[in-house]
């Protein structure tokens, strides 16, 4: 009859917190309307307990049948590790950890950028691409979820032909030539140059081993300036795939540098429950500006009220406003994402070939 939220409200994940609590809100608003969740909701701010498992006690002692968070990695992480939990949990974010079989269950869901990964790595295969080129860049986020992509290409039959790292600007020019082999074209080119003692002609030619290139950029800042330079190197041709992190979620006229690239993206972004974005938009708190962290909140509700099917195990399929949603047997809840495009800059669903 109880349903507790545990998030940050406070701290420096504040803004994340409002966000998922006011996606939570207005799928609960929603379901009241229509004369369902005749439960008492509990709001609890993390930040203001000394651990996350003290904001769930907490919640316990309240009488919550059920905890909806918390939100960081750390957080979820102490709760997992929790000897005893006497209620169960849909934490929103996920940790590698092996679970305690003792207690009720924690389940987790997050924005995991490693499953997008697999995902437009699934995509590329299906569209018949067998070779890649990875372009990322350097660091442990860039590492995690390159090792996601390549797990899934490679259970597929794919290759990576080749791979390449920047750390800032300055190398994005660098990464795209060495990657597309074209140094090796103009070293041939200043061969003959040299044997012929004249100046001649010349076109550089990129590798011809690749099928696809993986943009595995981290913000959109990032891809709109790549993007341009793989035309402008001569692989225009190549289907370039990237995840959601190159879109901001809002409109920009920047985008336009992203035209033709595939990306995967959640299904709130394509035009999935639009009741539930204008409410949240109404509400004027600026949560909208956090939009994929609002569709988590509106997945959380959804998870919450059908958390009876999770049981249901590997064999769940879900429909969520974060993706189509399965459970592997660690209770993790995986996102299939959806196939987008840009098209004059603009974010269009892009149907399967």
């Amino acid at each position: 009859r109880k349903v507790a939220l545990i998030l940050p409200l406070s701290g420096r994940l504040g803004p994340a917190g409002k966000a998922v609590l006011d996606g939570y809100l207005a799928s609960y608003f929603a379901a009241r309307a229509a004369g369902a969740a005749p439960y008492e909701l509990l709001v609890l701010d993390v930040d203001r307990y000394e651990t996350a498992g003290s904001a769930y006690q907490e919640a316990t002692a309240q009488g919550a049948g059920l905890v909806v968070g918390p939100l960081s990695k750390e957080s979820v992480a102490e709760l997992a590790t929790l000897p005893d939990r006497p209620v169960p949990i849909v934490a929103l974010n996920r940790t590698e950890q092996v679970l305690p079989a003792s207690g009720h269950p924690l389940v987790q869901i997050s924005l995991s950028p490693e499953d997008e990964a697999a995902r437009i790595a699934e995509l590329a295969f299906g569209q018949g691409a067998r070779s890649a080129l990875v372009i990322r860049p350097a660091g442990e986020w860039g590492n995690k979820v390159e090792n996601a992509l390549r797990q899934r290409w490679g259970s597929l039959g794919g290759t990576i032909a080749g791979r390449e790292t920047y750390t800032g600007r300055d190398q994005y020019s660098l990464a795209v030539k060495s990657g597309l082999n074209l140094q090796s074209s103009e070293q041939r080119a200043r061969s003959v140059r040299d044997m012929l003692a004249t100046n001649i002609e010349f076109t550089a030619r990129r590798r011809q081993d690749l099928d696809v290139i993986f943009l595995l950029s981290r913000t959109g800042v990032e891809a709109r300036s790549i993007k341009p330079l793989l035309a402008f190197h001569y692989a225009s041709s190549l289907p370039v795939f990237a995840i959601s992190s190159i879109y901001s979620g809002l409109p920009d006229a920047r985008d336009k540098d992203l035209d033709g690239i595939n990306l995967v993206e959640i299904p709130w972004l394509l035009g999935a429950s639009p009741g539930l974005r204008v409410a949240i938009a109404a509400g004027g708190t600026g949560s909208d500006n956090y939009t994929r962290l609002n569709a988590l909140g509106a997945d959380a509700f959804l998870l919450q009220n059908r958390f009876v099917e999770l049981q249901a195990g590997p064999d769940l399929l879900l429909r969520g406003n974060t993706g189509l949603l399965t459970l592997d047997p660690q209770l993790r809840l995986h996102r299939e994402l959806s196939l987008a495009t840009f098209d004059g800059g603009t974010l269009r669903a892009r149907p399967l070939e």
